[in-house]
């Protein structure tokens, strides 16, 4: 059975791609085409279970703002008399699935159809193009960045917006990258090395459960940067995971700690610091630091020293935390 980015890619070769030049023929080499932004299928992490909802034949189309107004409606009323039922039917052992089987809540016109690149863009980034600034990169949380960057583009002659994927897609620069590490692994050992035993002694056990848990973020958030990923819509993070190269001997410790009881002290003790090693390991191996500290905050300051932009080197350590 295909999943949603094949069922995309092939509902465009077989009925997008013809319409495009049969009726937008003096317009093909600015139109782009592909499947990228919000959706299970756009991250190829779609299963049986997604298509109860908003899932059906579809793709994106993506053209200059300045054409907008000249053919922005023309396009869209074109792409909406597409045959989705058809195409189905026709492949239907392939794509799995009746027409009209999944529910339309509405939600899905806005992650296909017909968008502008600036608007796409600006709607994940804040930004209209390729960010060219240390504040441009931070200013952005990750599960948007994963939506500019994921799915598939079919079809880019003018590569426009292919450009701008392709800077976002590079992952952050070094120093950024540096910055954004060193703030998500001291604020990891703050919560997770320092506070949770303190608030323990003190018996405040809100507080300790709620000590692991920003543990965990900030420690998964860290693994993210070291594989060069951005972290995702907190549904998919735990998919995402289980692709990584660099501290993947981290991820079932991360899924132990998460699911054991507040009665389970010794044991959450002993995977914070178990996590904790592997992060620190991986730090140590880029040569990003040459600290021997157990201590992530020890190792986020630690990593500040080799930051090469003076600027960004004088920022707070927990200044970029995720």
């Amino acid at each position: 059975m295909w999943n949603g980015l094949k069922i995309s890619e092939m509902f465009f070769e077989e009925y997008g791609m013809p319409m495009l030049t049969e009726r937008f023929e003096p317009y093909l080499g600015e139109i782009a085409a592909g499947l990228v932004g919000q959706g299970s299928e756009c991250f190829g992490y779609d299963d049986r279970i997604s298509r109860d909802h908003d899932f059906a034949p579809g793709f994106c189309l993506w053209i200059p703002e300045t054409l907008r107004g000249e053919i922005g409606d023309e396009l869209q009323k074109a792409y909406d008399s597409l045959p989705a039922d058809k195409f189905i039917l026709r492949h239907r052992i392939d794509v799995g699935m009746a027409p009209d089987e999944s529910f339309m809540t509405g939600a899905r016109k806005e992650r296909i159809g017909v968008h502008s690149i600036e608007e796409f863009y600006f709607e994940r980034t804040g930004m209209t193009g390729a960010p060219e600034t240390a504040e441009d990169w931070l200013k952005t949380p990750q599960m948007y960045l994963s939506e500019a960057v994921n799915g598939k583009v079919f079809y880019d002659p003018s590569g426009k917006f292919s450009a701008i994927r392709s800077v976002w897609q590079g992952h952050y620069p070094e120093n950024i990258l540096k910055k954004k590490l060193a703030a998500d692994c001291g604020m990891a050992g703050k919560t997770g090395q320092f506070n949770y035993e303190r608030c323990l002694r003190r018996g405040d056990t809100d507080a300790a459960y709620y000590c692991v848990t920003e543990f965990i973020r900030k420690a998964t958030a860290a693994l993210f940067l070291l594989n060069r990923k951005y972290m995702p819509y907190y549904k998919w993070i735990g998919r995402a995971m289980a692709d990584f190269e660099k501290g993947k001997d981290a991820v079932p410790l991360l899924s132990r700690l998460s699911q054991l009881p507040e009665s389970e002290k010794l044991q959450k003790t002993d995977l914070i610091e178990k996590i904790s090693a592997v992060i620190i390991k991986e730090i140590r191996d880029l040569g990003w630091s040459d600290s021997y500290s157990d201590y992530l905050l020890d190792q986020g300051k630690a990593i500040m020293k080799t930051i090469t932009d003076s600027e960004i080197a004088s920022w707070n350590v927990f200044v970029g935390e995720d």
